[in-house]
């Protein structure tokens, strides 16, 4: 499989696949943010891309040569809060490793009272105290990303403050389905596929063009995510090529509305028929 910090470390704002309208327009807000001193908010569904946008952010910044540290919220216990942020003497916590750069705090919405009381007061001071006791300025960018649904249920149940939400939002940029953005579909599989070949340093493979309308018509729950991990997963056992028997065997794993059952296997005996390229994967990028 194709290493997940890596892919992300490549993006760029320029870069980020956009062809849809609904990514249009979080491109527009994401360059808005890029010298931006607000601290971000990205809420999106599970697999949508939202700390890939934080990494194009700051990609494209003038923090782009500074540390980009990113700390899942699930990771701050009580038991372990102080040393993520904070550090311990032998190791420095998460504040002063993405000094001058980016700290992206992932899956806001699990985030202990506890912890929403803490991170609250450094918000608030702008400063934190390291593990000499010393009060040290916060100069790092603040991101925040959330599963939108998630954190908007638990504001209403009163278990994530309303004043921290306050506190990190802002700015609010919400990343689109894959459903909602579908036209990006060949592009996204462009990308991967050229990561591909550039690890393996082969020819980029070409894409099967009744495997591409497979890739576009069925659902992915998970989104981008998802997608690229199924394209990941066949190049890596079929050695860079498109087997028709493990495409069926991946699509088999999916679980498609029975609506989709047919189309999947018409569409796979076509690609065993006539394993044509896609014509859709000309435009896509190079």
């Amino acid at each position: 499989m194709l290493d997940k910090n890596w892919m992300e470390s490549r993006y760029t704002i320029g870069s980020l696949v956009a062809r849809s309208a609904a990514m249009q327009r979080v491109v527009k807000l994401a360059s808005l943010q890029i010298e931006s001193p607000a601290r971000l908010l990205i809420v999106g569904e599970t697999g949508t891309g939202k700390t890939v946008l934080a990494r194009a952010i700051h990609n494209s910044s003038s923090r782009a040569g500074k540390p980009f540290v990113a700390v899942a919220a699930h990771r701050l216990t009580p038991n372990s809060l102080d040393n993520v942020l904070l550090g311990t003497p032998g190791e420095p916590g998460v504040f002063a490793r993405a000094e001058g750069g980016t700290m992206v705090l992932t899956g806001i919405e699990d985030l202990s009272p506890l912890a929403q009381e803490r991170i609250g007061q450094v918000l608030d001071s702008g400063v934190y105290t390291n593990t000499a006791g010393q009060r040290v300025p916060v100069e790092t960018r603040m991101m925040f990303t959330a599963h939108s649904g998630e954190l908007a249920e638990r504001i209403s149940r009163g278990m994530f403050a309303e004043d921290m939400y306050s506190r990190i939002s802002q700015a609010v940029i919400s990343m689109p389905t894959l459903a909602e953005r579908n036209a990006d579909i060949p592009y996204l599989v462009s990308d991967v596929l050229q990561a591909f070949a550039a690890r393996e340093r082969v020819t980029r493979p070409s894409v099967p063009y009744h495997y591409m309308e497979l890739l576009t018509r069925v659902e992915w729950p998970e989104n981008v995510r998802q997608l690229r991990n199924h394209v990941e997963s066949v190049m890596s056992l079929s050695s860079g090529k498109f087997d028709p028997e493990i495409l069926l065997a991946h699509f088999e794993e999916i679980e498609s509305p029975q609506t989709l059952r047919g189309l999947v296997h018409d569409l796979l005996q076509k690609l065993v028929a006539a394993p044509k390229t896609a014509s859709a994967m000309a435009g896509a990028r190079q």
